[in-house]
């Protein structure tokens, strides 16, 4: 076990050994047997770049706001086996962020972290990049699919949710803006959309979840959908997604499972990888595992393992020339073995062997869980990151192969873990107010003072678009506003994007090229520069009459569509919440919202709304059209439980409040 020291900071700092040996070239004799492990050069007898179905798409009229960071580089990986951006040498050292596609779209929820309360998904991507390019941190790692199937970017085979795709647009362009660069992968093996089941749902030669990796239909159909990512044309800048340099590398996928059917992966690995680089020779290629090996004793649990089964080879999976850089995760909470000789040998193990692969490293993802039903620390969890961080410096410092890691994963003010994990900070949600962000910021420090200027050195700047400037169309002077795309000819919408801020009591709708502040109702001014109370303001409650908690009206009307800019109103452009029960045709406020704006939301939509229906745990809000003055019983709505494993039980009562001409009582007869 690693003593302890402390830093200048008094936080507890482990000392790790040096990990594996150094490399300066990789023009140095080739190991034979990473040689006989990686096969002859492999070519795709699939798809091919010409084939018409993947030429790349046309570009959209979609504009930006911002001109390009010039000179702009793609990262690659020299002589020496360092990464290098420009003629400097880089070290990704940055976070993994889940539904990052969903949020760049505006999804109005999301299944993991929620959304911070009245904040947006692109408001969340801003945020959070903003925050980790202020602390240093310079890399990304997302997905280029999304995690539920009410989002799903390719919705058939063939077949892309525009929506979703601009979502990514966007979440690429605002790194690009921050000057961060991004690592992508390209399908999962988990998760019921975007993954390996998916396509293999959609082949009807493919059974099971290992039929992916050699059925030729999954295998044609994986290709096509990367070909479109590639191709994509980014509808905001213009840039093709396989020439934009904000774009570090590709993952061909997110940690690839084939038990017991290791030579079919790496068949896959390299058939893949191939392919990859027929379509994008720009960026750089890895797997995307996390680095299991078929034998031997460095896995989980030592030779007692699991992990031999699981199909990974570390070594040879990342043996193929057409990946650029090896990569692995660590999990020793989800693997079952967090002992210090594991979390430190794990480390050890893939140094040395990327080191004999003469390929740089990357962790791609790292966590320690902190949970309800464990006996887990903070503490427990800031000594695996301080090892982590520790060993990372300590490879660049001696010239071994790690040469950057991605933590997971960030957790913003307001957004709260999933039901499952217990709310809250989830089991590995790590914000940037905690201790274990505070020892990520003060390595990002330390390791960019450690980026070094390679000598003799003439990188050319990406032959890229430059960003369009759209900023002649800004309301007010004000950015993120007004119109974008190559043409600067399509409308933003300030209001999803919270790009603009109306005032308190005020709505948001957007229109073609600007936006509108309504005051709500019982207040009065432009919602810019402030709402003011107006005489009506304590009259708004007065107009209705509730109908007693638990009763409803026995016939109770038509649905109004809920108006837009009311309390509780968000854009969704996904159309997710009209596929809720009740929620067709826009009824429904889309978002909680308190009894007082749900009866805003009536008086916006006059003459038409006579009643509101209101469940006041739920915070839930309906507008009703003609309801009967009979009443009926309503019966109780059961609310999801704070844990999964816990049963639903009754928590509320719907009530209906009917709006009656001020001072004039509602008659209600009861039910009889």
């Amino acid at each position: 076990m690693a003593s302890a020291d402390h830093n200048s900071l008094g936080r507890p700092r482990l000392k790790v050994p040096t990990y594996g040996p150094s490399y300066h070239s990789v023009a140095a004799a080739t190991d034979p047997e990473l040689a006989a492990l990686a096969g002859p050069t492999a070519t795709s007898s699939l798809l091919t770049a010409s084939s018409p179905l993947f030429r790349a798409s046309q570009a959209n009229n979609f504009s930006q706001t911002v001109t390009s960071i010039a000179p702009e580089h793609f990262v690659r990986v020299t002589e020496d086996g360092d990464f290098a951006w420009g003629c400097q040498t880089f070290h990704p050292l940055g976070w993994n962020q889940w539904e990052w596609l969903e949020s760049g779209a505006g999804a109005p929820t999301l299944a993991a972290a929620s959304l911070p309360p009245n904040k947006s998904g692109p408001w969340l991507i801003r945020d959070v990049m903003t925050k980790a390019k202020e602390a240093g941190l310079n890399v990304v790692r997302a997905w280029a699919t999304s995690a539920s199937v009410d989002y799903a970017l390719q919705t058939s085979p063939g077949n892309f949710s525009e929506t979703m795709f601009r979502g990514l647009d966007y979440a690429l362009d605002q790194a690009r803006q921050l000057d961060l660069k991004v690592i992508l992968s390209l399908t999962n093996n988990w998760n019921s959309t975007g993954s390996v089941d998916q396509f293999v749902s959609w082949s009807p030669t493919a059974l099971v979840h290992e039929d992916f990796f050699l059925d030729e239909t999954c295998m044609r159909l994986y290709q096509q959908y990367v070909a479109a990512i590639i191709n994509r044309v980014n509808v905001i800048n213009g840039r093709r997604y396989g020439d934009d340099p904000t774009i570090m590398a590709w993952d061909l996928i997110n940690e690839p499972r084939c038990f017991k059917c290791g030579n079919r992966l790496q068949g896959w690995v390299n058939t893949m990888a191939a392919y990859v680089k027929s379509l994008d020779s720009k960026h750089l290629l890895t797997v995307g595992e996390e680095g299991f090996y078929p034998s031997g004793d460095a896995n989980p649990s030592g030779n007692q393992t699991w992990a031999y089964n699981e199909g990974q080879d570390f070594l040879a999976d990342h043996s193929s020339p057409n990946i650029d850089f090896a990569a692995f995760h660590h999990w020793p909470d989800n693997w079952l073995d967090n002992s210090t000789a594991f979390e430190t040998g794990w480390m050890a193990r893939h140094i040395t062997d990327a080191a004999r692969l003469k390929k740089p490293l990357i962790l791609e993802e790292f966590g320690k869980w902190v949970k309800p039903d464990s006996a887990a620390t903070l503490a427990e969890r800031d000594a695996f990151y301080a090892l982590v961080l520790q060993a990372l410096q300590t490879s660049i410092g001696n010239g071994s192969a790690l040469k950057g890691a991605a933590f997971w994963a960030w957790y913003d003010e307001g957004q709260v873990g999933p039901e499952g994990e217990g709310g809250g900070d989830g089991w590995y949600g790590i914000r940037d107010t905690s201790s274990t962000f505070a020892l990520v910021r003060d390595s990002a420090k330390t390791i960019a003072g450690m980026s070094e200027a390679i000598l003799g050195c003439s990188a050319v700047p990406a032959d890229v678009p430059a960003a369009p400037d759209c900023s002649h169309t800004w309301v007010n002077t004000e950015p993120g506003t007004g119109f974008e795309g190559p043409d600067c000819n399509i409308d933003i919408n300030e209001c999803l994007r919270q790009t603009v801020t109306c005032s308190a009591n005020a709505g948001c709708i957007n229109t073609e090229g600007s936006y509108n502040c309504p005051c709500w109702p019982g207040f009065t001014s432009d919602g810019r520069g402030g709402c003011d109370p107006s005489p009506e303001q304590l009259q708004v409650s007065s107009k209705y009459t509730d109908s007693g908690v638990g009763t409803l009206a026995c016939d109770q009307g038509a649905d109004i569509a809920y108006p837009q800019g009311a309390p509780g109103y968000v854009y969704d452009p996904t159309g997710y919440l009209l596929t809720l029960p009740g929620r067709q045709d826009g009824a429904g406020a889309p978002v909680a919202v308190d009894l007082t704006g749900c009866q805003q939301a009536c008086e916006m939509a006059q003459p038409t709304c006579d009643a509101v229906v209101y469940n006041s745990v739920l915070q839930a809000c309906f507008l009703k059209s003609g309801p009967s003055q009979q009443l009926c019983q309503a019966s109780e709505t059961a609310c999801n439980p704070a844990m999964a494993s816990q049963p639903q039980a009754a928590c509320a009562a719907w009530t209906m409040h009917f709006r009656q001409e001020a001072g004039a009582p509602l008659a209600v007869a009861a039910a009889g």
